[in-house]
């Protein structure tokens, strides 16, 4: 979890320096694999970090992550449900998947 913690610091250093500089895409996006195996306290740590920093900094920063691997410990203030977007995927019925397509 420690390694997968400084990536997400040595990312989201790089994406202010870019932001700072306007270069780059203007975006910074982490899968919920940067979060496995880091205390759940850190991850919403992080995750209200980086939100803070997008906002301060003005890029966009994504998270790809399943609801069941959201952090429940959450620094006071911050929810997660201010950032998310509304559009749900799921593979639960037929008519779910991504852009049409059912990874089965």
């Amino acid at each position: 979890g420690i390694t997968n913690m400084q990536i997400f610091c040595f990312d989201m250093m790089l994406m202010r320096l870019c932001a700072e500089r306007r270069i780059g895409p203007g975006f910074l996006i982490h899968d919920s694999h940067l979060f496995t195996d880091v205390d759940e306290r850190q991850s919403g740590k992080a995750l209200a970090l980086g939100a803070a920093l997008a906002k301060e900094h003005g890029f966009q920063y994504i998270v790809t992550m399943n609801t069941d691997a959201m952090p429940r410990e959450l620094p006071r203030g911050f929810s997660i449900e201010e950032h998310a977007l509304p559009l749900r995927l799921s593979d639960a019925t037929e008519d779910g998947g991504l852009f049409g397509f059912r990874f089965d």
